[in-house]
């Protein structure tokens, strides 16, 4: 609620003194800031409106439609830019892909990764493997959904491996994917073991693999926070089927972990998180 209020502050300030070169004292003053309030609520419902007519008209189109994801890709930039106040600085650009044959490996700090990581892979149409809770949500789920995400149970059971086998067919047909190996969000930059089997996504796919390090996201929700914040990812040279060839799941988790958590050690030594957010 903060960064809304943040927002719609600024905008009345910034029409105030465009209006008026000043704020106006007395009852113009009240009926001027009410106005502007009144009115920047009612342009943040006609964009809440759009995403949702957004996600019913184009549910049934192509998961891989790249104007679907661009009109995602919008809303997401506004929202979780500019409202919320954050800076993403990416590095390793010049590793992103020029195919779709990829599946990115990221550890899992905040709700938000997934969004950012849309934004630095924003010419491709990137789904993710998500909880499947999420897609019981009002229309996050049919958003989610509409541009291919698939549910996954968090047990490892039959559903947990048929949600895998729909990702490795999806990503056959052309469709990269995100993934979370640690299965669960850290809330921290402390990363935790890599699921082996998270890797049959890209081997059965026969994929490229994209590690990619994200750190200080826990930073964007901390309790208290008014100015902007910075978060930081980086994307790691691809590694090819040719270069996995032979190596079993466990040893590949290991690897991809390993090369994520030397840059997050790299991140802390370089841009200690503050003391209020350990």
């Amino acid at each position: 609620m903060l960064p809304i209020l943040h927002l719609i502050l600024s905008a009345a300030v910034a029409v105030l003194y465009a209006v008026f070169g000043a704020v106006p004292a007395g009852f113009l003053g009240v009926l001027a800031v009410t106005g502007v309030f009144l009115g920047a609520l009612v342009a943040w419902l006609a964009i809440l409106l759009g995403f949702l007519i957004f996600v019913m008209v184009v549910l049934k189109l192509d998961h891989t439609s790249m104007f679907k994801h661009r009109l995602l890709l919008a809303f997401v930039h506004y929202y979780y830019v500019v409202i919320l106040r954050v800076r993403l600085i990416a590095t390793g650009l010049e590793n992103l892909p020029h195919d779709e044959n990829f599946v990115i490996y990221s550890n899992h700090i905040e709700a938000s990764d997934p969004m950012y990581l849309k934004l630095v892979f924003r010419r491709h149409p990137v789904a993710f493997i998500s909880k499947e809770v999420l897609f019981k949500q009002f229309l996050v789920g049919d958003m989610l959904a509409s541009i291919g995400c698939i549910p996954i149970s968090p047990n490892a059971d039959r559903t947990a491996m048929q949600s895998i086998l729909e990702g490795i067919k999806r990503v056959k047909g052309g469709q990269p994917f995100g993934i979370y190996p640690e299965g669960r969000r850290t809330y921290s930059n402390d990363i935790i073991a890599f699921k082996p089997g998270s890797f049959k996504l890209a081997t059965k796919a026969g994929a490229d693999i994209i590690p990619v390090a994200v750190y200080d996201m826990h930073e964007i929700n901390r309790k208290g926070r008014i100015l902007p914040c910075n978060v930081r990812l980086h994307v790691f040279p691809r590694i090819t089927p040719a270069e996995y060839e032979g190596i079993d799941t466990v040893e590949l988790a290991k690897r991809v972990e390993t090369i994520v958590a030397e840059k997050m050690e790299e991140f802390k030594r370089l841009y200690p998180t503050p003391t209020h957010s350990r």
